[in-house]
């Protein structure tokens, strides 16, 4: 495991024995139930509870959970978070409506793997905040595996040249510790809000550590267009998080090594013409212009 040493500490004993694990769901059939029969198939030998926070407030998904099969051996629970949207009020909803003392979030079209808690409670003994790697070929079609690259397992992603970060769709903290850092911030509905949840909760001196058994199946888009609008979103919302913490951003050089990706991927080349291929142009052409983007709306240079 891996961490970023803080001064303080919410670990008052031992590693979590209970667990409440918060979804953020919107829209979130069927999918929701592929995620619901993953955390039903832990091995993790404490007790558990799944609360869904429902941001669309529907009463579908609240029928759904209320006379879900696996209602008993989860605990789950559905509350409504519909009053603010995004993301980060659905997570504070839910996570304050949580019994247990760790909270573990994971996402409605993702999947956990059988020893997902086990190992969230297992690092929770020596950090404050936990995270686990993404996994990119249980849940997508090789080619679009083919789009992204995704950490290493063994550590964390260092964004900005500033601090470590995990994705909120694989995080675990200690209650006292949301509570102390006063949750996700809501002005951030989506993108950009683990980084900032991240980034302030290591500024107070609370540690931040990884995980590599705590691993998630992670979902990709399947579109061009929406792949584009998410890594848009996503890296123009990282400027803003960089702004906001004063983070260094990359070194000098980089821009220029992604604009000559950029071209060498254009789809006018042959060798660029596979789906495959036009899909990782999509997404290293998104970032740069996210960043482009995110540079002139919060005025900073993040590229």
């Amino acid at each position: 495991m891996s961490s970023h040493v803080g001064r303080n500490s919410a670990r008052s004993a031992g590693s979590a024995e209970s667990i409440s694990v918060v979804i953020a769901a919107f829209h979130a059939l069927p999918l929701l139930d592929e995620q619901l029969h993953a955390l039903a198939g832990q091995d993790f030998d404490g007790r558990f509870e799944v609360v869904i926070s429902d941001n669309a407030g529907e009463s579908a998904l609240r029928t759904h959970v209320e006379g879900h099969p696996l209602r008993e051996q989860l605990a789950l629970r559905w509350v409504d978070s519909s009053s603010v949207p995004g993301t980060s009020s659905a997570r504070n909803v839910g996570t304050r409506a949580s019994r247990y003392p760790f909270v573990a979030y994971c996402d409605q079209d993702d999947r956990v793997h059988p020893g997902w808690l086990t190992a969230m409670a297992s690092a929770s003994a020596s950090f404050d905040l936990v995270g686990g790697p993404l996994e990119k070929h249980t849940l997508n079609d090789p080619v679009v595996a083919r789009w992204r690259a995704l950490p290493e397992p063994d550590e964390l992603q260092v964004l900005g040249r500033f601090l470590p970060i995990t994705f909120g769709c694989n995080l675990g903290i200690w209650r006292e510790v949301f509570d102390d850092i006063g949750g996700w911030d809501e002005s951030y509905p989506a993108a950009g809000s683990d980084v900032e949840f991240c980034w302030r909760a290591q500024i107070k001196g609370y540690t931040l550590g990884n995980s590599p058994e705590a691993i998630v199946a992670y979902r990709f888009r399947t579109g061009m267009r929406e792949s584009w609008r998410q890594v848009v979103s996503y890296a123009e919302e990282e400027a803003r998080v960089a702004r906001q913490y004063d983070a260094p951003g990359r070194a000098w050089y980089w821009p220029l090594v992604h604009a000559g990706v950029v071209v060498a991927l254009l789809p006018v080349w042959p060798w660029a013409w596979s789906r495959s291929r036009r899909g990782e142009w999509v997404w290293t052409t998104g970032n740069l212009v996210g960043r482009i983007k995110g540079s002139i709306k919060y005025r900073i240079v993040y590229l």
